[in-house]
């Protein structure tokens, strides 16, 4: 189903952890809120879950209200029919597999042979069906979130809520459940929000991604488009486009560095008129070698200052003579020829070379920083399903449950 938010606000007290913010995520999208600690994605996908109720706004998932600041309605979170897998597993370490993953259709009261065929369905679906019976604190990491990620599914949710999930993973094997989401969202044509701060996760699960700084989206796009044309510089450096740095005097294709003596040749049109810019390279762009190609428009003389081999690739820092130092990726012999101190020539084209805005264009009132909360828990179905007595509070001039 697809989820439509309208001018949405939240607030903690003094803080406003989300401001005014819009988005409409398509039926069997995947949507990714990508941004660092304290921007907003979080606290965005719980007002979508029902776990935080915000200042102003509407949220609609497949078309119907779950929440509307001026007409009142506020549906709890068991009634959204939302999947939500957490950073933490939350799973219970005294049930087996199985039992886990049945428990939310225990809360719905299904029959005994239709929530086991249920959970054995959704367990192989994840790669689990073979551990069933096993008790589930005897599980990896890994499995744990599979375990986790399996129960919100058995549901048959309309919405899956992700919140950093692989976070806790180590690197190959986030790698590995990076694919298994993407391919059973794809799979069940799941909608789907995906929160992290690993911009390789959000590039990899994203047909949308939309960067969040400052409680607001400040690009919202594919992930080539996001990749290949940031909005702004921070952008850019948050996307791993290390090489940032402050734009001085350009004119007629050319750009001085602010605080450097170099010049940098340019193909994008800039004005004179424009401030606050920066050149930005990405580091796979560069190369290096010990002489210079003399075809090339910006070609610097430096010194290799550090060398990482990284397996597929290599990292460098080069200084440059009169300049700044500049980080350079290779996935070529060069990695093998050059050492720290050795003379090299740094080269780019002019085509890979941006000058963007520092910041998006934002009004001057959206700086806040909103708590860093966490949930530890369930899927909102299973959240509902532990209150032991409904609570009854009034919205507008209705009293529901």
């Amino acid at each position: 189903m697809d989820v439509r938010i309208s001018d949405l606000s939240l607030s903690y007290g003094d803080f406003q952890a989300v401001k005014n913010l819009s988005l409409d995520i398509g039926e069997g999208e995947s949507l990714v809120l990508l941004g660092q600690s304290g921007c907003g994605k979080t606290s965005t996908m719980r007002c979508i879950a029902g776990l935080e109720e915000p200042s102003t706004g509407s949220i609609s998932i497949g078309g119907s209200p779950v929440f509307d600041s001026l007409a009142g309605t506020n549906v709890p979170p068991n009634k959204r029919n939302v999947g939500m897998v957490f950073q933490s597993y939350a799973i219970w370490p005294h049930m087996t597999v199985l039992e886990n993953v049945s428990f939310p259709l225990q809360m719905k009261r299904m029959n005994k042979t239709a929530i086991r065929r249920k959970a054995l369905e959704t367990l192989e679906l994840v790669g689990l069906d073979h551990l069933a019976e096993k008790g589930a604190s005897l599980l990896s990491g890994g499995q744990m979130q599979r375990v986790a990620l399996a129960r919100s599914l058995a549901m048959g949710p309309s919405v899956m809520l992700l919140d950093e999930p692989l976070s806790n993973l180590d690197a190959r094997l986030r790698e590995d459940l990076r694919a298994e989401l993407r391919r059973i969202q794809l799979e069940l044509g799941l909608t789907s929000v995906y929160v992290t701060h690993d911009q390789g996760e959000a590039l990899a699960l994203a047909d949308q991604i939309a960067i969040m700084q400052h409680g607001r989206i400040s690009q919202l796009s594919s992930p080539t488009e996001i990749y290949r044309s940031p909005a702004s510089a921070s952008i850019a450096l948050f996307l791993g486009m290390s090489n940032v740095f402050k734009l001085g005097h350009s004119n007629a294709g050319r750009a001085e560095l602010a605080d450097y003596a170099i010049e940098v040749a340019l193909e994008q049109a800039i004005s004179s008129q424009q401030h606050n810019m920066s050149v930005c390279i990405r580091p796979e762009d560069i190369s290096i070698s010990r002489e210079s190609s003399r075809n090339v428009a910006n070609s610097w003389p430096g010194t290799v200052t550090v060398k990482l081999f990284q397996g597929s690739h290599t990292r460098w820092s080069i200084e440059l003579d009169g300049g700044p130092t500049i980080e350079v990726e290779t996935r070529t012999a060069v990695s093998s020829e050059l050492h720290p101190n050795d003379r090299v020539f740094v080269e780019v084209q002019p085509s890979r070379v941006l000058v963007l805005p520092d910041e998006v264009a934002v009004p001057s009132d959206a700086e806040f920083v909103g708590p860093g909360t966490e949930t530890e828990g369930l899927d909102t179905q299973s959240i509902g399903a532990l209150s032991t007595k409904p609570k009854r509070r009034r919205i507008g001039k209705r009293e529901v449950k």
